[in-house]
């Protein structure tokens, strides 16, 4: 739930008019494909906030904690998944931050409107209380048809213009489908869900909103050897489309594998695990990868999420993932829509792609190059973008990398052709 943040989706606009001129640097993939079946319908549905009962153990869940892989780690301490931050900040210069071209600086920017969005009061004390306490809140914030919904770790809220509530405080393992993060009165635990984003599109007039789901142990077995709450190793990418352009009615839940193991459809990239796997229960799948931080974006053609891809019980990063939909068949709540999965392993001179952050589009500036273009942004200075991922990396650089993912327009094919490429770097 921590990591680098080393981009956004603002900043790819502010590079791709320069990105579009250059030509691809030679490193490019080709996809996957897995059909993924629809798995229900959900709505946001506000149970009764529980009672403040004051700290009950336990109080803090299964996370990750800042690591991105549970090795030879207690559950309780957690482990870093950004590699730079567990290695130490090296003493590098700082770049002066100037206002950019299309910037107005000759006056204070002025806000013309704010209310209190969700706080930890509100997630923890949701779906009846049934709820761990976490950081950070990894804010989703998305605005379509006069209302705001936001979506935080681990809850969500509809908003009016001023404030207002529209729909109220909603779990999202409940949202998701799931059962509660821990039943208090059973100690039962339910799947980790976190780092939620969304995102409303106008051309299809949709809300979508996806996040990273790690199964865990329900209960514990002392005769097996198995712990309420450790990790099995699976983990999937859930992604939730409205049915209309309300965000209050109803949404259709697609799951997609990423443990990347060759279990569940994923192909097998070779993870390792590392025994005690941080955990007294030996994972099911012990050999998984994880599909961390998820970014979405879009373009006139596709829905797109990326993911960091490092080994669950391993110390191994093995680069970034991009999933790729037909717009139009999330759209129409489709029975069945094609994912194309594209590894960045090696795609950068040798180096895998790190946080690669895919754009959205505004309305009307889509790009029809090449059968429709999507762009992404990455950065090229963390640990995780050299070499093998795990080495001390140079931790500062004065470059962006942009990524170009063609023939978009194919996504409306049951086997899709795209491809992704990894333009010359910016300076």
């Amino acid at each position: 739930m921590f990591r680098h943040r080393l981009a956004t989706s603002s900043a790819v606009v502010a590079v791709l008019a320069s990105a579009i001129m250059m030509a691809p640097a030679g490193a490019s993939a080709s996809a996957g494909i897995r059909q993924i079946s629809a798995s229900g319908v959900t709505s946001l549905n506000a149970a009764p906030a529980g009672a403040d009962n004051g700290i009950q153990q336990p109080e803090l869940g299964p996370g990750l904690g800042d690591g991105g892989s549970t090795a030879g780690v207690s559950r309780s301490n957690g482990v870093n998944r950004s590699r730079s931050i567990a290695h130490g900040a090296p003493s590098v210069d700082l770049v002066p931050v100037t206002a950019g071209q299309g910037v107005n600086s000759s006056g204070p920017l002025a806000v013309l409107s704010t209310f209190n969005g969700l706080k930890h009061r509100d997630q923890r004390l949701a779906n009846g209380g049934n709820q761990f306490s976490l950081e950070p809140p990894d804010q989703g914030l998305c605005v379509g048809n006069g209302v705001e919904m936001e979506i935080i770790n681990d809850v969500m809220k509809i908003y009016d213009p001023s404030g207002g509530t529209v729909k109220g405080t909603t779990d999202l393992n409940t949202f998701f489908g799931y059962p509660a993060q821990i039943v208090r009165s059973t100690g039962t635990f339910g799947p980790f869900v976190t780092d939620p984003s969304c995102y409303y599109d106008v051309a299809t007039n949709r809300w979508f909103a996806d996040v990273l789901t790690i199964d865990v142990n329900p209960v514990s077995d002392p005769a097996h050897h198995i712990r309420g709450g450790d990790f099995t190793g699976t983990n999937h990418l859930d992604l939730a489309v409205s049915q209309t352009g309300n965000p209050a009615g109803a949404w259709t839940i697609y799951r997609v594998p990423v443990q990347d193991d060759g279990t569940q459809g994923t192909p097998n990239h070779g993870c390792t695990g590392i025994a005690p796997y941080g955990q007294p229960t030996l994972p099911t799948n012990p050999n998984a990868c994880l599909g961390d931080y998820p970014h979405l974006g879009a373009d006139a053609n596709g829905v797109y999420l990326t993911t960091n891809e490092y080994s669950f019980f391993g110390n191994d990063f093995h680069g970034a993932q991009l999933y790729a939909f037909s717009k139009a068949a999330l759209a129409q709540g489709a029975a069945t829509v094609s994912v194309t999965q594209i590894d960045t392993h090696g795609m950068d001179n040798g180096n895998s792609g790190f946080t690669i952050w895919p754009a959205t589009a505004p309305a009307g500036l889509n790009s029809t190059a090449n059968g429709g273009t999507e762009y992404f942004l990455s950065s090229n200075a963390a640990d995780e973008a050299h070499g093998n991922g795990v080495a001390i990396g140079p931790r500062s650089s004065h470059q962006l990398l942009v990524w170009s993912l063609t023939n978009t327009s194919s996504l409306d094919n049951k086997n899709p052709s795209i491809t992704l490429a990894r333009l010359w770097p910016i300076a």
